[in-house]
């Protein structure tokens, strides 16, 4: 705010709220549910990967095992992917490059996943426990969130559509 007066101005600090509330209910949704699942599963867009990602969700799901699925790479330029790839490995993030409307590369999601927990499931052999993995499916509207997880469930699980905040 300014405080314009003679041959002064005067500028005044304000603090504006631009997260949107239906933002901030999710990152609180995913807060209280990631001791509930054994990986974080982020969707992105293989065109866009870093312009597709939310910016928090690094932080947010720190100490998570985590894999980032490249959607739509179909469209995106194969050796770029192949380079986000190896750039999301060395993070430490296990990676796979999707096209949800073929199926392409969906069906390598389960072995990639157990591969990623492969540690968390011999502790559960030891232990004598046996249950399913629990993933938690993240990502920014539109990049295909609903597209994949009715792929890799081999049905109709989650209404997809092209507007956003429809799973």
């Amino acid at each position: 705010m300014f405080l314009k007066g003679g041959d002064f101005c005067l500028m005044e600090q304000v603090d504006i709220q631009w997260f949107p509330g239906h933002m901030t209910r999710t990152r609180r949704k995913i807060q209280e549910s990631l001791k509930m699942v054994d990986a974080v599963v982020e969707i992105v867009d293989a065109r866009i990967p870093l312009s597709s990602r939310n910016p928090e969700m690094d932080t947010l799901t720190a100490g998570k095992p985590r894999m980032v699925i490249l959607n739509k790479a179909d469209l995106a330029d194969e050796a770029a992917t192949k380079r986000w790839m190896a750039y999301f490995r060395s993070q430490g993030v296990a990676t796979l490059a999707v096209d949800c409307k073929s199926g392409r590369g969906c069906n390598q999601f389960h072995n990639a996943l157990r591969e990623l927990l492969s540690d968390l499931e011999e502790k559960w052999e030891s232990t004598g426990a046996h249950r399913a993995i629990r993933a938690m499916i993240v990502g920014i509207p539109n990049v295909g969130k609903s597209s994949f997880i009715n792929r890799v469930a081999s049905g109709k699980r989650t209404r997809a559509e092209d507007r956003p905040g429809v799973t």
